[in-house]
């Protein structure tokens, strides 16, 4: 083997395994540690209508458990919060609320908004749905024509005590996806350059795209159910965590489609590439 063939080889073998990391640590950071990426992903669980029932009545529920109504007003209080647990989704202000409640959680949950001690610690993730009872609240007063004083906020916890590390892991470690892309394009194109036949690089990239394609479908699956399979505190966490996971498995899966396409329309370069140059030998050795 001459050094040519053996540094194009490491190449390869480079590009491969740095694509394999880049390409799920950026969905990641795109799509779960940004703001907006996970905004994008958790704001569509508002429009589920199982969800939209839990998170009114765990809204409502939190909004009675602040309220100390005296008896003359209490049925009537109770007929609003019946109302509000029963149709707070067709709100013109709902979709507002539930976006604030996504973008606090993601502030809470990735550190660029200050949590308390106790609630750190006791949990890796919280679902703060403070706009949701605020929100409840309005409607009552509107109703009722009494304001109450709601807490700032109102967490509800995701996950198990100790989840926070992970949390705080990926936040460090997932914007640093590009030192792994940018090490990727290096390796492939030293391989490239190396190579005396550039066109068996191009195959082995397109086929270890394929691979890769294949592999992170499996980790995928795999990762979702590990996370599935951890208890949630109550009702509106566990259905909060089966529809975010199932929505994230549907984004990183069409990432996973483009790198697919992306790697067989290299594969196919390649294959047509090396034809060509075989052909091209074939016709120098007779002449």
């Amino acid at each position: 083997m001459t050094l040519r063939t053996f540094v194009s080889a490491v190449g390869m073998v480079l590009a491969v395994l740095l694509t394999a990391v880049a390409v799920p640590t950026a969905w990641v950071d795109q799509n779960i540690v940004q703001e907006e990426g996970f905004v994008r992903i958790a704001g569509s669980l508002g429009n589920d209508p199982g969800f939209q029932g839990r998170l009114a009545a765990a809204a409502v529920g939190t909004f009675e458990s602040s309220v100390d109504l005296p008896d003359p007003i209490q049925s009537l209080a109770a007929d609003a919060l019946r109302k509000a647990a029963s149709g707070m989704q067709s709100w013109s202000d709902y979709p507002k609320a539930w976006e604030d409640t996504v973008r606090n959680s993601h502030k809470l949950n990735f550190g660029t908004v200050d949590q308390a001690e106790e609630a750190r610690g006791s949990t890796a993730l919280v679902l703060d749905i403070g706009p949701m009872v605020r929100l409840v609240r309005d409607h009552f007063a509107e109703a009722t024509t009494i304001r109450i004083d709601v807490p700032a906020e109102s967490l509800v916890s995701l996950g198990q005590p100790s989840h926070r590390q992970l949390v705080e892991r990926v936040a460090t470690f997932a914007p640093l996806w590009w030192v792994a892309a940018l090490g990727a394009v290096v390796s492939a194109l030293l391989a490239l350059v190396a190579s005396r036949r550039r066109s068996l690089v191009l195959v082995f990239l397109g086929l270890g795209g394929l691979a890769l394609a294949a592999i992170w479908t499996a980790g995928a699956d795999l990762a979702g159910g590990v996370v599935g399979n951890l208890d949630s505190a109550n009702g509106v966490a566990e259905l909060f965590k089966d529809e975010f996971l199932t929505a994230a498995r549907a984004g990183f899966g069409q990432w996973v489609v483009i790198a697919a396409v992306v790697s067989g329309v290299v594969l196919v370069v390649g294959v047509i590439a090396a034809v060509v140059s075989g052909r091209q030998r074939s016709r120098s050795a007779l002449s």
